[in-house]
């Protein structure tokens, strides 16, 4: 008889609450394909330039490629590390309805916004050190990617541009989050 009770409690708090809107669960789920296919690049360009930097210092006579192949895989790390924490119980709602649809939405945006400053930061440090690594040898700098990597106008291009991108797309996070948030204080009253 117990059980019964029970049921029936599951079962009208199950009613009682309200339908996902179909924007916010399309939204969710397209967040959730975007998710997985930055999971799929993330490994890509992990085998790539890890793996990559790996063949190339046991193919290397230059002993110092190895410090390249180190610094590649110290910024891999660093930036898996702060994928896996950011994205944390960030995959999927913890439950249908409403309510968590929309936190799982908020915690996703935040989650964009400190990657935009990560990435950034990132960015710049890659930039120094294989600006300085490539400048430092001269035999890199004579072969096609090095000509273009050591000419700093179009890296400097090339940065610039990167990071109007960024503002752009921090800009339109940033707005994205006021108005979730604006939906949630409209739900909660």
């Amino acid at each position: 008889m117990n059980a019964d009770i029970e049921l029936d409690d599951w079962r009208q708090q199950w009613q009682a609450e309200t339908a996902i809107p179909l924007e916010l669960r399309a939204k969710v789920e397209k967040q959730s394909r975007w998710m997985k296919i930055g999971l799929a690049a993330d490994v890509v360009v992990t085998v790539v330039f890890g793996g990559g930097t790996i063949a190339w210092a046991s193919r290397s006579p230059h002993p110092d490629v190895v410090l390249l192949t180190l610094a590649t895989w110290s910024f891999l790390v660093a930036a898996w590390a702060f994928a896996l924490a950011v994205h944390r119980h960030n995959w999927a709602p913890s439950a249908e309805n409403t309510v968590t649809f929309l936190d799982l939405s908020i915690r996703r945006c935040r989650a964009r916004l400190a990657s935009v400053w990560f990435g950034a930061g990132l960015c710049i440090s890659e930039l120094v050190f294989y600006l300085g690594w490539i400048n430092y040898h001269d035999s890199i700098r004579q072969q096609p990617l090095g000509t273009f990597l050591s000419s700093v106008p179009e890296v400097w291009i090339a940065a610039l541009a990167a990071c109007a991108g960024l503002l752009w797309y921090r800009r339109r996070k940033a707005a994205e989050l006021r108005n979730l948030l604006e939906m949630r204080s409209e739900l909660n009253s």
